[in-house]
C-alpha cells in the first residue's frame, strides 16, 4: 500500500505556543514532573544507549521536543554530544532553534528534513499518543533507519491512568502499539527503549522480552 509522504496539518491542529509550554511546563497549578524526574529520564535514556553501543553516545535525535529540553541536560552529561531537535511548534523553533538546533518539522516531516543519522539515542517521549494512526506508522517507518543505537519512545495507552494534556490524546491499546512496533522493526528492552531488529540480535535472550507463548 503507498503512503503519503506528509500529512497535511489539521484545522483542528493543537496550538504549541507559548501559552501551552507555559501552562504545562512551567505553571505549578498544571505541570507534571518536575526537573528531577526529566533529568533521571534522560539519565536513564542515556545510560541505556550508552550499554547497547559499549561506548559514549556521539549524537542524539530528539522529535517532538517542545523547547528541546534534553539538551542542557544532555550537554552538562556528555558536552560534545551533536544533539537535534524536531518540533511542529513555530515559537519552540523560534524561541530555542539555534540556540539548542531545534528545526521544524512533524514525524511524518522525517523523510524529507535531511537529517544526518544515524544517531546513537533517537528520544521521542510523550508525543506518539498525540499523533494520528496514519502519523504514528508513517514517523516510525522513517525513524528506525535514523537509529544508531536504541530509541526511547515513552508512550502512554488507553490502560493508563495519565495526568496532565488530555486534548487529541489517542485511546490506543498497548497491543495496537506493540503490532505497529514490531511491524516498524523495534523490539523492546525495557523502560520504554528499543532497538532496531538488526541490532536486537546482539543482545542477550534475557535483555529482551519473552517470545509469545504457544497456545495449546
Amino acid at each position: 500500500m503507498t503512503r503519503p509522504r506528509s500529512i497535511p496539518p489539521s484545522s483542528h491542529s493543537k496550538r504549541y505556543d507559548r501559552a501551552y509550554f507555559d501552562r504545562w511546563y512551567r505553571n505549578p497549578r498544571y505541570r507534571i514532573g518536575s526537573s528531577a524526574d526529566l533529568g533521571r529520564k534522560v539519565r536513564l535514556a542515556l545510560a541505556m544507549a550508552e550499554y547497547v553501543l559499549a561506548r559514549p553516545i556521539r549524537s542524539v535525535l530528539d522529535l517532538g521536543c517542545g523547547e528541546g529540553r534534553w539538551q542542557p541536560i544532555l550537554r552538562r552529561l556528555r558536552p560534545k554530544v551533536r544533539y537535534t531537535g524536531v518540533d511542529s511548534s513555530a515559537y519552540a523553533v523560534r524561541r530555542f532553534g539555534r540556540r539548542r538546533n531545534i528545526r521544524r518539522g512533524r514525524l511524518s516531516d522525517l523523510s524529507s528534513l535531511g537529517l544526518r543519522g544515524p544517531f546513537d539515542l533517537v528520544v521521542c517521549s510523550d508525543v506518539l499518543h498525540y499523533v494520528t494512526d496514519e502519523e504514528l506508522v508513517i514517523g516510525l517507518d522513517a525513524l528506525v533507519p535514523l537509529m544508531g543505537g536504541i530509541a526511547y519512545l515513552e508512550v502512554f495507552t488507553a490502560a493508563d491512568e495519565i495526568e496532565g494534556d488530555r486534548a487529541r490524546f489517542a485511546n490506543r491499546t498497548a497491543a495496537m502499539y506493540h503490532r505497529v512496533f514490531e511491524r516498524a522493526g523495534l523490539v523492546p528492552c525495557g523502560m520504554h527503549c528499543y532497538v532496531a531488529r538488526e541490532l536486537a540480535r546482539d543482545l542477550v535472550a534475557l535483555e529482551l522480552p519473552p517470545p509469545p507463548s504457544r497456545s495449546s
